[in-house]
């Protein structure tokens, strides 16, 4: 048999094994993955906070909690919770998907008028910047926008490339 000879719909093998190809390479306009970053928890340089525990994140981003114990508003930075990027740290920290966690915080911003609990920005300079002006404010932010104005915080004693670390992407 022919590589070139024509498979049932008019197409050659030749044909559809470069389609699968291309595809896969995400040259067919779709890519083949979604973006998957590796993020990491961000605070102002100032800040006391070293390490924080996920299970009280979780309880910050449920409306659980609403202070740090030095009396501090809590409040996330982040991208769009639909971004393929957030999809893990959604998951951890809201138990959730996107969709759903999306109301839950417009319900939860609603609860706090002019100092919302959860801050969605476009851009990760947006977000380092807020970050680094707002006291209570931590951020998810790709590790590779990371620079010397921002804190890096631990998140169960483990930092972003560390083994275990709950928001890398993959």
């Amino acid at each position: 048999m022919s590589s070139d000879r024509q498979m049932g719909r008019g197409i050659s093998r030749r044909g559809f094994a470069v389609i699968c190809v291309l595809f896969a390479a995400g040259l067919a306009g779709v890519p083949a993955f979604p973006a998957m970053k590796n993020m990491a928890l961000v605070v102002a340089p100032l800040s006391r906070l070293d390490n924080v525990a996920l299970a009280d994140l979780a309880k910050f981003c449920r409306g659980g909690t609403k202070t740090w114990p030095d009396g501090r508003a809590f409040q996330l930075v982040t991208h769009d919770l639909d971004a393929p990027e957030m999809r893990v740290a959604v998951e951890k920290l809201f138990g959730m998907s996107p969709v759903d966690a999306k109301l839950a915080v417009v319900k939860l911003n609603s609860s706090r008028q002019g100092n919302p609990v959860v801050r969605i920005v476009e851009t990760d300079e947006e977000l380092l910047r807020h970050v680094a002006a707002t006291p209570g404010a931590v951020g998810l932010v790709d590790v590779y926008s990371i620079n010397s104005g921002i804190k890096v915080l631990r998140v169960d004693g483990k930092l972003p490339f560390d083994a275990g670390y709950p928001f890398k992407g993959n």
